[in-house]
């Protein structure tokens, strides 16, 4: 059985302690909970506690990385477009930096 993984790459606009970046974490735990439930989500990976190059960490913005395995492409791309997630999506420039120029903000395999 194959399975689908997404890594997801972007950069908060103000300190992991900020109140803005506090209700991003809080909101994406409620997501996190709800993609567990669903029972499509495998597994679950985030960049808490790991070093990141000193190029990274130097750039504008506070770096965000997670990692997630699903059972299959279509339950990852009925998650991301319904529930709590889609609504993350459509909040996300409370939160995150744009990018200036084109950039990968995900990548699937």
């Amino acid at each position: 059985m194959a399975f689908v993984a997404i890594y997801t790459v972007g950069r908060l606009k103000h300190p992991y302690d900020h109140s803005a970046s506090r209700q991003f974490f809080s909101v994406g735990n409620d997501v996190f909970r709800q993609a567990t439930k669903s029972g499509n989500m495998l597994d679950a990976f985030s960049s808490d506690g790991i070093s990141l190059p000193e190029n990274v960490s130097k750039r504008e913005g506070y770096p965000i990385l997670t990692l997630t395995v699903w059972r299959n492409l279509e339950t990852l791309y009925r998650f991301t477009y319904s529930g709590q997630h889609k609504q993350a999506l459509k909040d996300r420039s409370k939160w995150m930096e744009p990018y200036k120029e084109k950039h990968t903000s995900y990548i699937v395999w």
